[in-house]
């Protein structure tokens, strides 16, 4: 130990403390500031950014003992909430925060930037910021917010405002109410709570892909220091399964471990230390069985069963659209293919964390990231054998989620552990852990088959998808069902057949991923278009023109589009863009260097599978402002800033006047999950019908104030429960209504390839999407942004392979040197069911991205990708 004095935000700080430890950790734990976050631990995010003698250090890689004599600044002593740093006010203003858990560290790097170099250009923005990772944003607007700063630093630009005024903020760029606090550093994620006298829970986890458990030996484990309990299966007096979407995974396994990483104990003792010390010393006796690592190992005839109870074909749907023989024999030109995609991270960068405690009630009180706080709620209780009375989750401000918080993580053991000791308990996963244990995006093979007449007609599709769905069966029928739902694209198939299958393997766990299944069938339908138009010696373009859904079109699953739709003018809006991308590209061409042009059309239906329901409450206060509640997950996408809007303008407020409760079971309604890009669709739709009935009964009374509703007997609170009208896919033929009303869009990729150096640039990303009425016109285009972004990393670098991608070195997550010029055309087509005709964007970005990305490889160099990511062999020359 030494004593280690620096200055820290201007004041003199002293600690003893190892000298080898973390600067992040003494500032975090010892010293309570939070706003410098741990993504990873080694360095590779930024997320630990701060400022020492005025140079960037990442403070998870600097020991203390670097700090003395020196000065410290971290992300609070740059600003606060109520006297900003322009830097902090520029990025809440140009939406370059969306979950906020990179914003700390990016700020910190860009105060490094302009100190040294008071007017960057972009390239110099965009050199400074490489180290740094965001999952969210697609980086482009937190350049513009560099640049903003600067400006204003430099005195070339006013005061940069927030506040948006005005009772009608529809359609416009309102800064998300949160933005200042991510931007200072005062967001308080779950591993930031402070909670008084609490454990540490430590995980024990299978080494073994697939094993049987013979004994669990924890003696040795609760002999160590500091140890309170090692609990296992046997502990759980519940069902000691997490039922969200599936209903096979535990908590904790009793019988059999089915992937590396599969829980079996977990240690609590008093500090983070002594509990990964414990569950080293825990003794775990297996009897290994044979792996099933792959799809085609789990269908052999006498392959072992994942589950004993149930066949490793855990899923199959078909979809059956008049006669595919029929489509096929009126064809006059057939292409077959197969295309295969990758598992993906969802590579959020706040690692999974949370507390757990008992209130003064004795209720089990869980804090976690969460896109369901009441179907986690339900989970939860049902796993420990409780009540919902006895149970009450709170939704800790998101450092993203993208799917991944759909699932239960950290909750279960937490509440588990939490419940038996009668005290409150943490966890943090490490970056590797949420590697090894948190769902992934699941790897599609799809055989395609398609038909079509010499004009372009499409006759026939005949696709076969088969999923790998991992360990357990988290929302594998969920995202195989929409992804062939979507399978046909936004095209007109007189005939079609499409089956879609998920399989149990003995890997990582698949669930929930940005898009549900559409990215995977979407690279497949694209990709086949575009060799189908080559085929017939057709534009790619005027193939979808041709073929793209109208009003009154029947789909694949028969369910005719009788809601507005704005795919036309989507194409029509494109075929400019389109043309001044190709005559650059071809005018651009170089023997080492070629450029391509690609398109992919998207659609994609906001909500989540039949029945889809939101329930929201509209309550007058005494103060006479609005208070809305719905427990509704905003990770960063913004929904909390669109029900602001559509309540302010529902109710004739302006925005100051409306208040928001959306975290806690305790007190809001179920909004459903904060997925399938429903938020906006159904839960907006919720909040403006309960805000309405409230504005009716004023209204119709002539009353303006609580005082007199009070007065004459009026309640002041009105709940509404708004559920769409859709139905389930018939288990046999897949007909059905699986969603009221469809966003559309098409969008263009250019390349540069440079097929002796094996490399693709991507040089810009057009998206021309119509998403009907835009609520919020900053938080769409950053939601586009994010897609495109995500959807470039699953074409070109993103793979995450079973039992070895463990860090973000290893896993190659876009940078902010690796992303393309985003232009963005909106085409508002309102929506029957929507809030004010808004349809959902969350997802649909993300879709067309990757396959669009491919057409415009083979347009540049001729070969065509099949298979995702990229790789370096398929661009040898």
């Amino acid at each position: 130990m030494q004593d280690i004095t620096f200055k820290l935000n201007g004041a003199t700080r002293r600690v003893v403390a190892d000298p080898a430890r973390s600067l992040l950790d003494v500032l975090r734990r010892d010293l309570g500031l939070t706003g410098a976050k741990e993504g990873c631990g080694r360095g590779h995010c930024g997320t630990c950014a701060v400022l020492v003698d005025n140079e960037v250090r990442l403070a998870c890689q600097t020991p203390v003992i670097k700090a003395r004599g020196r000065e410290v600044v971290t992300i609070e002593g740059l600003g606060t909430v109520s006297d900003p740093h322009p830097l902090q006010v520029a990025f809440a203003r140009t939406g370059a925060i969306q979950c906020g858990f990179c914003t700390p560290g990016m700020i910190i790097r860009a105060k490094a930037l302009i100190d040294r170099e008071p007017r960057p250009d972009r390239a110099a923005i965009v050199k400074a910021l490489q180290p740094h990772l965001c999952r969210c944003t697609g980086y482009q607007k937190i350049f513009e917010a560099v640049e903003l700063a600067a400006a204003r630093l430099r005195g070339e630009v006013g005061p940069i405002e927030l506040r948006t005024e005005g009772e009608d903020t529809l359609g416009r760029a309102v800064v998300r109410p949160d933005a200042l606090d991510k931007a200072t550093g005062a967001t308080v994620f779950a591993a930031d709570l402070k909670v008084d006298e609490c454990a540490h829970v430590a995980l024990v986890r299978s080494p073994h892909h697939h094993a049987r458990i013979v004994s669990i030996d924890v003696a040795p484990a609760l002999a160590g220091p500091g140890v309170l309990a090692v609990l296992t299966a046997d502990d759980v007096a519940g069902t000691n399964i997490l039922k969200m979407a599936g209903d096979d995974q535990p908590i904790l396994c009793g019988d059999k471990v089915r992937f590396i990483g599969d829980p079996v104990a977990a240690a609590v003792a008093a500090s983070e230390r002594l509990a990964g010390e414990a569950a080293e010393r825990v003794r775990v006796e297996y009897e290994p069985l044979p792996p099933l690592l792959t799809v085609a190992e789990s269908l052999e005839p006498g392959a072992p069963r994942v589950h004993e109870d149930r066949p490793n074909l855990m899923f199959e749907q078909p979809i059956v659209h008049n006669e595919i023989e029929r489509g096929l024999a009126e064809a006059e030109v057939i292409v077959e293919r197969e295309y295969s995609t990758q598992a993906v991270e969802h590579a959020y960068l706040e690692p999974d964390a949370g507390v757990a405690y008992l209130d003064d009630r004795g209720r089990l009180v869980v804090m976690s990231g969460s896109q369901n706080i009441h179907q986690h709620q339900k989970t939860i209780a049902g796993a420990l054998g409780l009540g919902l009375d006895q149970v009450r989750v709170i939704q800790t401000p998101m450092g993203g989620g993208f799917g991944g918080k759909l699932d239960v993580s950290v909750g279960g053991v937490l509440g588990l552990a939490a419940w038996k000791l009668g005290r409150p308990v943490r966890m943090r996963y490490s970056r590797p852990e949420t590697f090894i244990a948190t769902t992934k995006r699941h790897p599609f093979t799809m055989r395609v088959k398609v038909g079509a007449k010499k004009d372009g007609t499409l006759t026939a599709l005949d696709m076969d998808v088969l999923a790998d769905a991992g360990a357990y069966a988290s929302f594998s029928k969920s995202v195989v069902t929409r992804g062939i739902v979507h399978a046909g694209g936004p095209y007109q198939w007189p005939h079609a057949r499409v089956r879609g299958r998920a399989v149990y393997t003995t890997t990582a766990v698949k669930g929930a991923m940005r898009g549900f299944g559409a990215p995977q069938t979407a690279f497949a339908v694209e990709s086949i278009l575009d060799e189908l138009a080559a085929e017939l010696g057709l534009d790619p373009l005027e193939i979808r023109a041709r073929n793209g859904f109208v009003p009154g079109d029947v789909t694949i699953f028969g369910q005719r589009l009788d809601d507005a739709s704005g795919l036309a003018e989507c194409f029509e809006k494109m075929r400019p863009l389109y043309r001044r991308a190709v005559k650059e590209a071809r005018a651009s061409n170089t023997p080492e260097v070629r450029r391509g042009v690609g398109l992919a059309a998207v659609w994609f239906g906001p909500g989540r599978s039949a029945p889809d329901k939101s329930e929201a409450w509209a309550e007058l206060r005494p103060d006479d402002d609005l208070q809305v509640w719905i427990g509704a997950a905003d990770m960063g996408q913004g929904s909390d800033t669109m029900f602001w809007q559509i309540a302010a303008r529902t109710m004739g407020y302006p925005l100051d006047r409306v208040h928001l409760c959306t975290t806690d079971t305790a007190h809001t309604p179920d909004g459903n999950f904060s997925a399938g890009s429903r938020q906006t669709y159904v839960s907006g739709k919720a909040v403006q019908l309960a805000v309405a009935e409230l504005k009716k009964a004023m209204d119709q009374n002539r009353i303006a104030t609580y005082g007199e509703m009070r007065d004459r007997g009026l309640p002041t609170l009105y709940k509404v429960v708004h559920q769409t009208d859709t139905t389930k896919l018939d288990p046999e033929t897949g007909q059905g209504v699986p969603w009221e009303t469809y966003s559309f869009g098409v969008q263009m990729a250019e390349v540069a390839v440079d097929p002796a150096r094996r490399r693709v640039k991507a040089l810009r990303i057009t998206a021309v999407h119509d998403l009907g009425t835009v609520i919020n016109r900053l938080n769409v285009e950053g939601q586009i942004h994010g897609g495109m972004a995500m959807g470039l990393g699953y074409a070109l670098s993103e793979k995450y392979v079973y039992a070895e991608t463990d860090s973000l070195a290893k896993y190659r997550l876009p940078r902010a040197k690796d992303m393309p010029e985003f232009e963005v055309h909106l085409v508002e087509v309102p929506r029957r069911g929507g809030p004010f005709g808004a349809s959902g964007a969350g997802e649909f970005a993300d879709v067309p991205t990757a396959p669009a990305t491919a057409n415009a490889i083979f347009n540049a160099c001729g070969i065509r990708v099949r298979c995702l990511p990229v790789s370096r062999r398929e661009l040898a020359p």
